[in-house]
């Protein structure tokens, strides 16, 4: 049985990103590097650790396709 004194810890913030490479975690907003891919206003959210690209999306600035 757990003991109610001891704290259990506690999950991260649900806007908390993980880096599948290295475990380098940060807020959605933190300090992920944003790379554009192309003219089409795709990006690449990379780790600022190893370098690896975490997600590739359409950058908020593009208009729609």
């Amino acid at each position: 049985m757990d003991d109610p004194s001891t704290p259990s810890p506690r999950p991260p913030p649900k806007n908390t990103l993980f880096c599948p490479e290295c475990g380098h975690a940060a807020p959605a907003d933190g300090d992920w590097v944003v790379r554009d891919r192309d003219r089409d206003g795709v990006e690449a959210l990379t780790c600022p650790d190893c370098g690896a690209t975490l997600t590739v999306r359409r950058s908020k600035l593009a208009p729609p396709a």
